[in-house]
């Protein structure tokens, strides 16, 4: 990891430098050096062989190290710098604060004998601090098994034909037929992708992800060894206690081209582009199998991860190298957050020792920036993991949220505390770090706990007329001609309808032929006397009643207005020629002069109950852009199980879960209460055609103002209970 060490204004004379003047010491060994620019200026890159860490200084403070040894004291190389720098040289705070850096990362040897203590006690506060961090990176932890430097340098004369032109050339074939081969098949490729997290083929996905990430490595190690660096450690990363693949490319960082840099950043994301493509061509020829799966989740995980992950600039992850690398700011990460601390201690505190880590005026707002964004993108990833995973292993997820909590507020709270209470920084303006802390979180506990602010409530239901008729097929037959088209106005008794059944003409002939000879032979049977007539007499009457149903049925073939209004089709769409099933619905007959919005109220919102509504309005669905005025809502205090409309269900699109063995997809799972709001300002709506009857919207109901921390623990409350019963 890359320590940024860097000159900022500071006192030239510091009240700690007695400890260091007397000290004999230098840079060990093991460490080297080499210049880089960055934003045209140039920097020293130290690197220490022994752990392979690397440190970036300025270059005042690299002359300054060049000139202790473990003859001359640190005054002695102090007073040699000022006569050879001038104003350049490192004031003593400067002084002070490098050595310790380097003295805390191992870097420094001295002349004492308790120098080996020393080194023992610095190594010791070094390796508190990877498990610290080890703790705090609990979703990625990393375990080296190879070292394979070796095996990369005999693969050299491969790396060149693959990053030279012919390389090149294939790689951008293969894309392109990959791509093609996807968009030929974009029907496929879509309902494919909805069983994706499916149970059964979560194996199959860790399959596909774990070659993808080994190839996403090697791409990583290939570059950085094309260019000259060196890769020790393969292993093993635990993300979210999986096991991936990992490589250490970290000698990248001493590149002194950050196009290089950049380039073994971005090789392992393009190399999955690679094997995605490799992939697509696989799943597109193959029929549905293993290796079928197994392509499609390589493809998958190769193309949408890289996208959403790997150039995500606000995770450490490759997108975020290679931000690093174009913008030229090493260490934005570590950077930003001492910024963001630099900003607080010297503008809220008044502390001007404080020492910014912006070097320019372009830093100082890319920094502040940068820092923000990356620390709430991370808590609400972090939020999102320990929420999914709580969602199939419970225990696990208020594991990782406890273990969130802590590192995320309560060490970050405590290390605040400790630095306001007992922070020798602060011995001159600790009145005024405790009266700016208490007043912003006096303005915090006023604009959230005291201060009430507006609170709404959004429902899901649909538009209903308040006078409807249900228009339904009561007999199944081929649609011949329309009465009436859907949208106009129609009478009580008028035809909508005509179907056709050569089948029920059909069964009504044979039946009047079958009941012609039975009456035939009742009246030989009467006139004969020898045949009894009973058994004959019940075949015509169940005859003459199977005649009355045909009837009623080739009756049901004209389809009638039930009512008066205006026609609607709902889901009815059918032309002439098609077949239409008994008990179809063909719509409804609706009084356009009057509309209810119905609602559908989950349990966990039941608190409307004891809140007072100020307001409403409705938005339809595909007309957003208007907003209907409506009466305040009644809330139907008894629970209900039966939607208003399928349209509400998931599997019509809604947001409520429905029992899975109920075809007609209106029966929720879970019972709900019902919220009925009326329209108003009908006369303006009557002529509206947007109106229309079994129509999807949402209604905004505005509630009596409430502290926004009550708002918000409602609201947790709320999710909690939806998607945990708890």
């Amino acid at each position: 990891m890359t320590r940024p060490v860097e000159r900022a204004r500071s006192p030239i004379f510091s009240d700690s430098w007695h400890r260091v003047a007397g000290l004999r010491c230098a840079l060990r060994r093991t460490v080297g050096a080499q210049r880089q620019a960055y934003q045209g200026e140039d920097w020293v890159v130290l690197r220490d062989t022994l752990s392979n860490d690397w440190f970036r200084v300025s270059l005042a403070a690299y002359q300054f190290l060049a000139r202790l040894t473990l003859q001359v004291t640190v005054e002695e190389a102090w007073q040699d710098s000022l006569q050879a720098q001038g104003e350049l040289a490192l004031t003593q705070e400067d002084v002070v604060q490098l050595l310790g850096q380097l003295n805390l990362s191992n870097l420094l040897v001295y002349d004492r004998t308790p120098s080996a203590v020393s080194l023992f006690e610095r190594y010791r506060t070094r390796r508190r601090q990877e498990i610290k961090a080890l703790l705090m990176g609990f979703l990625a932890i990393k375990i080296p098994l190879w070292d394979p430097d070796t095996w990369l340098q005999r693969q050299l004369p491969v790396f060149r034909w693959v990053f030279g032109p012919v390389g090149l050339l294939f790689y951008a074939l293969i894309l392109v037929a990959g791509l093609t081969a996807v968009l030929a098949q974009t029907d496929r490729l879509f309902d494919q992708a909805a069983n994706v997290l499916a149970p059964d083929n979560l194996f199959l996905l860790y399959v596909g992800f774990v070659l993808a990430k080994l190839v996403h490595e090697i791409g990583h190690a290939a570059m950085c060894k094309h260019h000259g660096g060196e890769v020790h450690t393969v292993g093993v990363m635990l993300l979210l206690f999986a096991p991936l693949p990992y490589v250490d490319a970290s000698s990248a960082w001493g590149f002194r081209s950050h196009w290089h840099r950049f380039q073994v950043g971005a090789a392992g994301m393009l190399s999955e582009f690679a094997v995605a493509a490799a992939a697509a061509l696989v799943w597109t020829q193959t029929a549905p199998g293993t290796v079928n799966a197994v392509a499609y989740n390589v493809m998958f995980v190769a193309s949408i991860s890289s996208l959403l992950f790997n150039l995500n600039p606000l995770l450490r992850f490759d997108g975020y190298h290679m931000l690093v690398d174009l913008l030229q700011v090493p260490n934005l990460y570590q950077r930003a957050r001492e910024q963001l601390k630099f900003l607080s201690e010297y503008f809220l505190f008044g502390l001007s020792s404080a020492r910014p880590a912006a070097s320019n005026r372009r830093e100082a707002v890319l920094l502040p920036l940068y820092g923000i964004g990356s620390l709430v993108y991370w808590v609400f990833l972090m939020l999102f993991i320990s929420v999914f995973v709580a969602n199939r292993y419970l225990e696990v997820g208020l594991a990782m949220v406890a273990l969130l909590l802590v590192t995320s507020v309560l060490m970050p709270l405590g290390k605040f505390l400790q630095f306001l209470f007992a922070s020798p920084r602060l011995a001159q303006h600790r009145t005024r770090a405790f009266a700016v802390t208490g007043g912003l979180l006096g303005v915090f506990l006023l604009l959230t706990a005291v201060w009430k602010s507006p609170e709404y409530v959004r429902v899901d239901g649909v538009l209903q007329a308040q006078t409807y008729a249900q228009v339904n097929a009561g007999s199944s037959g081929v649609l011949a001609s329309r009465g009436a088209e859907l949208g106009d106005r129609v009478q009580a008794g008028q035809i909508l309808l005509n179907l056709t059944n050569p089948t029920l003409v059909l069964e009504r002939t044979a039946a009047e032929r079958e009941l012609t000879g039975l009456r035939w032979q009742a009246q030989r049977a009467t006139a004969s006397g020898q045949v009894e007539l009973k058994p004959i007499q019940e075949q015509i009457r169940a005859l003459t009643a199977k005649l009355a149903l045909i009837d009623t049925r080739l009756a049901a073939l004209t389809v009638r207005a039930p009512a008066s209004g205006i026609w609607v089709g709902g889901e009815f769409a059918a032309e002439a020629g098609q077949w239409v099933k008994r008990g179809q619905s063909l719509g409804q007959i609706v009084n356009p002069d009057a509309w209810t919005f119905v609602g559908v109220l989950p349990q966990v919102d039941t608190f409307l109950f004891e809140r007072s509504t100020e307001a409403a309005q409705v938005r339809l669905r595909g007309q957003e852009e208007r907003v209907l005025d409506v009466a305040l809502p009644r809330i139907i205090p008894h629970e209900n199980g039966v939607l208003p409309s399928a349209a509400l269900g998931m599997a019509g699109g809604g947001p409520i879960a429905v029992d899975p063995t109920d075809g007609q997809g209106t029966t929720a799972r879970e019972p709900f209460f019902r919220l009925e709001s009326d329209l108003v300002s009908m006369d303006a709506l009557a002529s509206s055609e947007a109106l229309k009857h079994g129509l999807r919207g949402t209604l905004r109901v505005e509630l009596s103002d409430a502290p926004l921390l009550v708002q918000w623990e409602r609201r947790v409350r709320q999710f909690l209970q939806r998607s945990f019963r708890v």
